[in-house]
């Protein structure tokens, strides 16, 4: 027998249903404020991402699917959708400001673990070209509208990680800092030390814990520029009424990240996230466009809105006939009414489990020309101001 690939899921029945409400959720939030909805490419040069994630990151050294192609090229599936817009604005529209807005597959090799997945799904936005500090305030925002469309309460974490030099000189402060206190550390913050040393502050490993509450903000290695748009950015989040906490550990991994970085959080969980990126364009050598973006891990928020989203009435109908069925299944099409036909005439108590199966909360016997609910079992006669009442 062949078994699912692991690391990989089935989106199916009520988990598909869930899935396309966080899918249609996200680019009516998005789109309706001016972001366009781009399709990328699964397949990215490998060059890509050792270039902007960082060829010492965890990403690139250990979980990115990766293979030489037929023509010697080097290619991967790609682990994260940024560079991939970046990419895609610098060949395509390198001397315009743009929004755009992605959703789809992401692949990492890692530890499968609940609702996190080898084959992946993220939503995404980015804001790219000559932007300011109202660009990073419009993520924010259209991203707490998306999360409330979804019915989520989540939690703003806030910080400033600088340029990549304040980043630098603190990085340089923090492994001395991590060095002196290393028998403290777990042995995975240990392994990060010399080459991903950023990343320790990401841990939750409690061992960690008091070493990380101990370390030197990197608050206090920021220029006056970055500092001053990190205050500014504060004061307008106060004038929109948006709370906060102020994080000085969320750095955010990937190297190409600069100055405003964000998670959103519940109940510690981080299921969304992003940042400045100015330099990513100049890392790829692409151009001088500055970025800012978030993305949101959606099979996590999948299993946080499975109860929590406008679920839809399905509507089963049951019959002996091709022509009693047929009629009853035009009226409806007729009223841009949603319905689910047997797969085949079969008996009618056949049919009719299998719609209960299939979880339909309405058959229609054509047959009787009847209405019955499923949970309540009422049944009322057939014609479709009566249906339009039940829906």
């Amino acid at each position: 027998m062949i078994e699912q690939v692991k690391g990989t899921r089935n989106i199916h029945s009520e988990d598909a249903q869930v899935y396309l409400f966080i899918l249609n959720s996200f680019l009516n939030t998005f789109n309706s404020f001016g972001y366009e909805y781009t399709e990328l490419p699964i397949i990215e040069h490998k060059e890509l991402f050792t270039k902007s994630i960082g060829e010492s990151s965890e990403i690139v050294t250990k979980q990115m699917y990766e293979f030489i192609d037929k023509g010697d090229r080097e290619l991967v599936l790609r682990p994260e959708g940024t560079a991939s817009v970046v990419r895609f604005h610098n060949e395509f529209y390198k001397n315009d400001s743009k929004k755009y807005s992605y959703f789809g597959k992401m692949y990492r090799y890692e530890n499968p673990q609940k609702n996190r997945y080898r084959e992946f799904h993220q939503a995404g936005a980015e804001i790219i070209g000559t932007i300011d500090i109202f660009s990073d305030l419009q993520i924010i925002q259209s991203s707490i509208r998306f999360l409330n469309c979804l019915g989520i309460k989540a939690d703003l974490h806030i910080n400033s990680i600088g340029t990549i030099d304040d980043r630098s000189k603190y990085v340089s402060e923090l492994l001395e800092y991590l060095i002196a206190n290393k028998e403290n550390l777990s042995k995975d913050s240990q392994d990060k030390l010399e080459n991903n040393t950023l990343r320790v502050l990401d841990s939750n490993n409690p061992e960690d814990k008091d070493v990380i509450n101990k370390a030197p903000s990197i608050l206090g290695y920021l220029n006056d520029d970055s500092a001053n748009n990190y205050l500014q950015i504060k004061k307008e989040l106060d004038s929109l009424g948006v709370q906060y906490k102020e994080d000085s550990n969320l750095v955010r991994g990937l190297d190409y990240y600069n100055d405003l970085t964000f998670e959103f959080k519940v109940n510690g969980l981080a299921v969304g996230g992003g940042g400045r990126y100015d330099k990513l364009s100049q890392i790829l050598k692409l151009g001088n466009s500055e970025g800012v973006g978030v993305a949101f891990g959606v099979d996590r928020l999948m299993s946080l809105v499975v109860n929590n989203y406008g679920k839809e009435i399905k509507i089963s109908l049951i019959g002996s006939t091709v022509g009693t069925i047929n009629e009853i299944s035009s009226e409806l099409i007729n009223n841009n009414i949603n319905h689910i036909l047997p797969v085949r005439i079969s008996k009618e108590n056949t049919q009719y489990k299998n719609a209960v199966y299939n979880k339909s909360d309405i058959v229609i016997n054509c047959n009787e020309r009847s209405i019955k609910l499923i949970n309540s079992k009422e049944t009322f006669p057939y014609n479709i101001d009566t249906l339009r009442d039940l829906i």
